[in-house]
């Protein structure tokens, strides 16, 4: 039987369990031990780690290489709050002076929606993203989130500030039209008596200047080296067209249905990037004070919520071509999640550390592109293109445009 050990920084001696034909990566991944912290040897030889499966009789010693103590993350201190066939836990890490301990609450098919919902009223007072007198324009796709949040509103509206809502939904590809996700923001508006302004291809071809319908710019895009830009157009597009039917009632709010998850993804992104970006919940971009209802909530937990209290609504179809994003896109998604897994609660440190960051850095700078007419952040250190919004530009660069205005 092959045997493992580690030997941490801080005098510890621990086994790691260990299977024949394992391969070392998933001995550490599966112990929680970073490869960057640990050198390793087998059988007394030095080895790079991935290049190992455990052989029958192997001995197998890890030597961690950083002072810190990797039981902070591998065996935390814990405390929870049991409940009777929970549904959820919730976890989130206490930081008391210096001294770390991850508090967790379980919930069951009763209280669960109930947590949401005091979640939710609390992201819409404490930060501000519904205010009393608001109008709001609501960009609605029809998927879980947004779905999510008309269902939050429905429920917790006597405890929200006095508020008027328009939902918009963009339509014009394959993917937002899939039968499943457009019936649900149909059916969702009708049921809350909310009014639903759908905007059209024709439209998007419009305010775009697209010389070719939207859905053959979009294939076009696809299929080139500028694939990868598929979401920021697609977010672009929803964006703009939201702007200019907010505008267009004098309003000048809108709401998103954006969840922890992709706010702290977007985050991920930022901190390998550098690209400003404005604030959360609440950022000012131009003319329109864009909000984030959701900022608290996963989509683990927006998922499980429509399962518990519309379960109809939760039967969507899988993502096409149109709305499936880069690479980059996916791993910045799984660091989230991975961080969420390591550091409960991490989105609450995250987003209140960037509020505090926007209170120091330089006020944020727009200019407007000179063909759909939205607000965009110059990039510094970037040689984007003067006067366009990055997607104007792919459009542009892909002679896709018939004329600036």
């Amino acid at each position: 039987m092959p045997k493992a050990i580690l030997r941490d920084k801080v005098g510890g001696v621990t086994t790691l369990p260990v299977e024949t034909g394992q391969s070392l990566l998933d001995v550490l991944r599966l112990a929680g031990v970073p490869v960057n912290a640990v050198m390793t040897q087998v059988n007394g030889k030095l080895v790079s780690e991935d290049s190992v499966l455990i052989g029958a009789d192997d001995v197998v010693e890890v030597f961690q290489v950083r002072h810190y103590d990797l039981g902070v993350t591998r065996a935390p201190s814990q405390r929870k709050y049991a409940a009777v066939d929970p549904v959820y836990t919730k976890s989130v890490l206490f930081d008391d002076k210096g001294d770390l301990e991850v508090r967790s609450e379980q919930f069951d098919r009763d209280s669960y929606p109930q947590f949401v919902e005091s979640v939710f009223i609390d992201s819409i007072t404490s930060g501000q993203t519904i205010r009393d007198g608001d109008r709001i324009v609501l960009g609605l796709s029809g998927g879980r989130d947004s779905i999510a949040l008309l269902k939050l509103l429905e429920r917790t509206r006597d405890r929200l500030p006095d508020f008027s809502l328009t939902a918009l939904t963009v339509t014009g590809l394959p993917d937002w039209e899939e039968s499943a996700t457009f019936q649900a923001a149909v059916d969702a508006c009708h049921r809350l008596g909310i009014e639903h302004v759908i905007a059209t291809a024709e439209n998007v071809q419009d305010v775009f200047a697209l010389k070719v319908p939207f859905v053959e710019a979009m294939t076009r895009v696809v299929a080139s080296d500028r694939s990868a830009s598929i979401m920021v157009i697609a977010h672009q597009v929803l964006r703009r067209l939201i702007e200019i039917e907010a505008d267009k009632r004098g309003v000048a709010d809108i709401a998103w249905g954006f969840n922890a998850d992709d706010l702290l993804a977007s985050l991920v992104t930022w901190w390998m990037s550098g690209f400003r970006m404005g604030g959360l919940p609440v950022r000012q971009l131009g003319d329109f004070r864009y909000t984030f209802p959701l900022y608290r909530i996963t989509k683990k937990e927006l998922t499980l919520y429509l399962e518990l209290t519309e379960p109809a609504w939760n039967r969507q179809g899988a993502p096409g071509r149109f709305t499936t994003g880069p690479d980059e896109r996916s791993m910045s998604y799984a660091i989230a999640d991975h961080l969420l897994g390591l550091w409960p609660g991490a989105d609450y440190y995250a987003f209140n550390a960037f509020a505090n960051m926007q209170r120091y850095q330089e006020p944020l700078a727009t200019e407007a592109c000179e063909i759909c007419g939205g607000a965009f952040i110059p990039q510094a250190g970037y040689p984007g293109p003067k006067n366009l919004c990055d997607v104007c530009d792919v459009f542009s660069r892909m002679e896709l445009v018939r004329a600036r205005r």
